[in-house]
């Protein structure tokens, strides 16, 4: 597992590469989808940091903290503790870039706030600031998985 402000570093570091700056929100949903693919993929979690569920969605309060001090703008790196991202994990990273990195802080969060969802499954039960906890999201991505072969056989067929 890895410090979430390690994966919010990797982003940040990405976008640079193509010229871009990601606001704080893009940068929080993007390691929150990481982590949400990561639990989908290897039954294991990505981040070691609390995810919460705040009014705009999910949050790593870590990762929020130590960005906010930028303004909008994820500018530059934070202090983060912990190895370096591997290679298999950067894999996944760029997979998820590559994707997701594009959208808005906007069309990211209405991805996390799909009806029954992580976010409106904490929020509803524990309100606002509520933890979300792996076992709402693995499952949650599990289903993303299944709907998108069941389309992807639909297709074809």
């Amino acid at each position: 597992m890895y410090d979430a402000r390690q994966i919010a570093n990797w982003f940040v570091r990405r976008a640079k590469q193509d010229g871009k700056t990601l606001t704080i929100m893009q940068l929080l949903k993007l390691v929150y989808i990481s982590h949400g693919w990561h639990l989908e993929i290897t039954k294991a979690p990505l981040i070691a940091n609390k995810v919460e569920a705040w009014k705009y969605g999910p949050v790593i309060p870590d990762v929020y903290n130590s960005f906010r001090k930028q303004g909008i703008n994820a500018t530059g790196e934070v202090t983060a503790v912990g190895s370096a991202v591997s290679d298999s994990n950067a894999a996944l990273l760029e997979q998820i870039y590559n994707i997701y990195g594009s959208m808005s802080a906007r069309q990211l969060s209405d991805l996390t706030h799909e009806p029954n969802g992580p976010w409106d499954q904490a929020t509803k039960r524990w309100g606002y600031f509520a933890p979300i906890p792996d076992d709402l999201i693995r499952p949650h991505y599990e289903q993303k998985r299944e709907r998108a072969f069941r389309a992807a056989a639909n297709v074809t067929t």
